[in-house]
C-alpha cells in the first residue's frame, strides 16, 4: 500500500466515532501474537498497528486482543466442525458467525458461509476492503 493511501486511510479512520474503533496494537502485542499463531499479513499488520481494528463496512475487524480469541476459536472449530476455508488469515467473524479473513495466496478477503454454503469474496484485497468503506 503506498504512503499517500495510508495517510488518507489514517485520516478517514481517525474521524470515525471512538466507539466503533479499537486502539492500535503495540509492537509487543503484535510480536506476541505472531510468536503464537504465525506471521500477520503485512497490510493487516499495518492496520492493527496504526488503526487497531473496528467497524469496516458492516463487520467488526478484530483488535489484537480479539484476534487471539478468534484464532483459538477458528483452530478449535476447524478441528471439530471442519471449516473448509483454508490458507486464510482470519480477521474476524461476521454477524452470522462465519469466519472471514485474508487469503494468504491471493490477498482476497473471503468469508465462509455456513448457512448458504461456499466461500465467497468480500473484497479483492484488504486494502480494497478498507477503501470501499473509508474513502
Amino acid at each position: 500500500m503506498d504512503g499517500q493511501l495510508q495517510v488518507r486511510l489514517i485520516d478517514a479512520w481517525s474521524k470515525r466515532p471512538r466507539d466503533i474503533r479499537y486502539p492500535p496494537a503495540s509492537e509487543l502485542e503484535l510480536a506476541a501474537f505472531e510468536a503464537r499463531f504465525g506471521k500477520i499479513p503485512p497490510v493487516f499488520r499495518w492496520f492493527l498497528a496504526t488503526c487497531g481494528g473496528g467497524v469496516v463496512g458492516s463487520e467488526w475487524v478484530d483488535s489484537i486482543e480479539q484476534l487471539t480469541l478468534t484464532h483459538q476459536k477458528f483452530r478449535a472449530e476447524s478441528a471439530r466442525a471442519g471449516w473448509r476455508i483454508a490458507d486464510v488469515f482470519v480477521i474476524g467473524w461476521d454477524g452470522a458467525g462465519n469466519p472471514y479473513g485474508i487469503d494468504l495466496n491471493t490477498g482476497r478477503v473471503l468469508v465462509e458461509d455456513h448457512h448458504f454454503g461456499g466461500i465467497h469474496e468480500v473484497a479483492p484485497s484488504f486494502e480494497a476492503f478498507l477503501v470501499a468503506d473509508l474513502l
